[in-house]
């Protein structure tokens, strides 16, 4: 009989603000897979997926950046 050990992995939170500096508001964003650089970006996951796809970043990392008015805040320790 096998079992299997859920193994928990903890990422550690990276600062994206010098990559996400000039994204617009709103928008989704695709990131190549090692976090470096924005390979597409749209007003939907589809259209920032399919820009990076045509750019050849077939994994893309997918976020939304805030809107206007929005912010993300996060505890300082």
């Amino acid at each position: 009989m096998s079992t299997k050990k859920n193994v928990i992995r903890e990422i550690a939170p990276r600062d994206l603000s010098s990559i996400l500096k000039d994204a617009p508001p709103g928008a989704w964003i695709a990131l190549s897979r090692d976090k470096t650089r924005i390979v597409g970006s749209g007003n939907s996951i589809k259209a920032a997926s399919l820009q990076a796809q045509l750019k050849g970043e077939n994994d893309p990392v997918l976020i939304r950046t805030p809107l206007e008015n929005e912010g993300l805040v996060a505890d300082v320790r």
